[in-house]
């Protein structure tokens, strides 16, 4: 018997804030330099690896909306503890509480070095850490509606940045683009694959489930929420070939906010001060989610209070800071959390799917039975 997780109406909400809260998640740091990243593997021909990430994309969301529907109100924990029991259940649990974590220290480097690297270069790592980590425990504290809320409004505060891509635009050289299909297919699967470690963030959709309103309107709406993503990855890779050659891409870490160096505006003489500023709102709602749906795990499996485990995750990311002191080591733990999440949520979202799909077909044999 499925038990509901929800069980006071004030704490729904509408079933088109999954548009933002997927949208939100997918886009944080690395869309800050997610160019390099598909160009080193696919070329001039990354908007086809691009398009191939969203394909996959779009078929992990129908498989979490239908495993999810199977389960009306139950979150990924106790579908979890439903399916395989406590102590596989657990274990599975624990797992994800593990790259909930890892997804939150990675997010919290990653910004981290573009800080030091871009406006503040003798602040130390655990001190814009701490910083970051405050904010994130204080919108935790708020609940579900006020994580939810700084999405929406998160969403809107930053989508202006796209719209300095224009400027570039107009120095863009058409022949980087050539020649075209030059990409073997398996440099454009590894362009797609690594694409994915940038939009990994469609796993919140396991944990706000519950607390939709309009469930049969969150597959439409989760479906609208990738295909934004897709539009703003295909975009700022398109004008980021265009803008630089090749070997200026593959040295260009942050290409996005590079290209805001030539912003300019009558008061303001070093507008990437003000995108780096305004990038810890674009950032924000996935720490909010990411602190939030680790310290619900860890909930379900230790049974304490969430707002004591919010300090313990927190303080376990903070001292996860402490042993990185170098480029190269970010960049490996980076790639590692990138692969860890492929295959903890885009691989065995999949694979759930089938599980659950062979447990509805033997519910129902056995009631027409």
């Amino acid at each position: 018997m499925n038990t509901p997780t929800i069980t006071k109406k004030p704490i729904l909400f509408s079933a088109y804030l999954i548009f933002f809260i997927v949208h939100t998640n997918q886009t944080g740091v690395g869309i800050a330099g997610i160019q390099r990243v598909i160009f080193l593997e696919a070329r001039q021909d990354a908007w086809l690896s691009i398009i191939l990430s969203y394909v996959g994309m779009a078929v992990v969301v129908f498989a979490m909306c239908y495993i999810l529907k199977s389960f009306h109100h139950l979150d990924l924990f106790e579908i979890h503890q439903l399916l395989f029991g406590k102590w596989v259940g657990t274990l599975l649990n624990l797992i994800i509480v593990l790259y909930l974590l890892a997804g939150l220290l990675s997010i919290v480097l990653n910004y981290t070095e573009i800080v030091q690297a871009w406006v503040f270069p003798d602040l130390q790592t655990w001190a814009i850490a701490a910083i970051l980590l405050i904010v994130t425990i204080y919108g935790v504290f708020g609940g579900i509606k006020t994580i939810v809320g700084v999405s929406f409004l998160g969403f809107f505060l930053t989508i202006w940045l796209v719209f300095m891509l224009i400027v570039p635009i107009r120095y863009m050289d058409w022949t980087n683009f050539l020649p075209i299909l030059e990409a073997s297919p398996k440099e454009v699967l590894k362009g797609a694959y690594k694409t994915s470690f940038t939009v990994l963030g469609l796993e919140m959709l396991y944990f706000t489930y519950p607390y939709i309103r309009e469930k049969e309107k969150v597959h439409k709406f989760a479906q609208l929420g990738v295909f934004f993503t897709f539009l703003l990855i295909l975009a700022v890779s398109f004008v980021a070939i265009g803008y630089y050659s090749g070997e200026q891409l593959e040295k260009t870490i942050w290409a996005t906010l590079s290209m805001f160096k030539i912003v300019q505006f009558p008061n303001l003489e070093r507008f990437e001060f003000l995108a780096v500023s305004l990038w810890l709102v674009i950032i924000l709602p996935n720490t909010l989610f990411m602190l939030w749906a680790a310290s619900k795990g860890m909930k379900r499996i230790f049974h304490k209070k969430q707002k004591v485990l919010v300090f313990i995750c927190s303080g376990l990311v903070l001292g996860g800071t402490f042993f990185f002191n170098k480029r190269i080591l970010i960049n490996e733990f980076v790639d590692f959390v990138g692969v860890f999440g492929f295959y903890a949520i885009f691989v065995y979202s999949i694979v759930l799917s089938g599980v659950v799909f062979i447990r509805n077909k033997v519910r129902s044999g056995r009631l027409s039975g």
